[in-house]
């Protein structure tokens, strides 16, 4: 079924509490993230963003002051985090998608971030925004290996980022859903990459 755009935006906001009890007095992070009630994979969030927006939270000091780019943010669940711990954060999903973008803001001026920027990114190309790009510490991809017809073309995008940022580290979770798409290129470059699986 076709959506008009006089529908209207079921938006629901879901919060998530990431605590640390090892620290005296304990600290805490709540964020507030709109998931919509929408087809396209980036409108709510998966279970791959909440273990490494968990990650984050727990190395929270690692992030303070880094540049950090969110390749298919989605809703922008670990990026929000890693803003919220004292990173620049620039959001990104694809430039096709636009609706992405905007529940990206959506998320962060539910959590007072107005200063992270977003950028519409088409995986696989090297478009101006791409090359445009500061430096980069830290590169998150939260589930970007959903699809095996993207694999190649995520590829492409990290490895010219970590390229273009030598220093930078490429953290990324994603979730084995069958053997079936299971992908070696995907498992040897996350392996040989400066960076960290979650």
């Amino acid at each position: 079924m076709a959506h008009s755009g006089a529908e209207a935006t079921s938006i629901a906001y879901k919060v998530f509490t990431f605590k640390d009890k090892k620290k005296k007095p304990e600290e805490s992070l709540s964020v507030s993230i709109p998931e919509v009630l929408d087809p396209q994979y980036g409108m709510y969030v998966w279970p791959s963003a909440v273990v490494l927006a968990q990650y984050l939270w727990t190395y929270r000091d690692e992030l303070r002051g880094k540049t950090v780019l969110e390749l298919g943010a989605g809703v922008g669940l670990p990026g929000v985090v890693a803003a919220s711990c004292g990173a620049a954060v620039i959001l990104s999903d694809s430039s096709d998608k636009p609706s992405c973008l905007q529940n990206c803001r959506r998320s962060c001026d539910a959590n007072g971030l107005q200063e992270v920027a977003l950028v519409g990114l088409k995986w696989g190309e090297v478009s101006p925004d791409l090359v445009l790009l500061p430096r980069l510490d830290v590169i998150l991809g939260s589930d970007v290996f959903y699809d095996p017809r993207d694999f190649e073309d995520v590829i492409v995008t990290v490895a010219f980022l970590l390229r273009k940022n030598p220093e930078a580290q490429f953290w990324t979770t994603y979730q084995l859903r069958s053997e079936k798409t299971r992908c070696q290129s995907v498992q040897n470059v996350v392996k040989n990459s400066p960076g960290r699986t979650v």
